[in-house]
């Protein structure tokens, strides 16, 4: 608990489920093609994965500018994407916000 927060798991819904899980799988593709090729990335730990402001906060150590690229990617995606059920959505409320269909 004091090196990181995924104690508590992973603190969004489940909409954001595919989004959360293609950019672990691309993370991961990403590290073993560098290594290949004998261009070392650092592997990537989560630290963090929850909701903030209505979209994705994928918070992490290791990897590399692409990596970083790609977070932010799946971050905007899921500012268009319910967080309930993962489909088309916008984000909603006043104070407290969330991305709802």
């Amino acid at each position: 608990m004091t090196e990181t927060t995924m104690c508590w798991g992973f603190e969004c819904g489940d909409g954001w489920f595919n989004i959360i899980n293609q950019l672990c799988a691309n993370i991961q593709h990403h590290i073993d093609w560098k290594n290949r090729k004998e261009e070392v990335v650092p592997q990537v730990t989560v630290d963090q994965v929850k909701e903030k402001f209505g979209s994705l906060r994928f918070y992490f150590t290791g990897g590399d500018d692409y990596i970083r690229g790609m977070a932010t990617m799946a971050e905007s995606m899921s500012g268009v994407t319910c967080e309930q059920c993962g489909n088309p959505g916008s984000t909603v409320g006043r104070g407290w916000l969330t991305t709802l269909c």
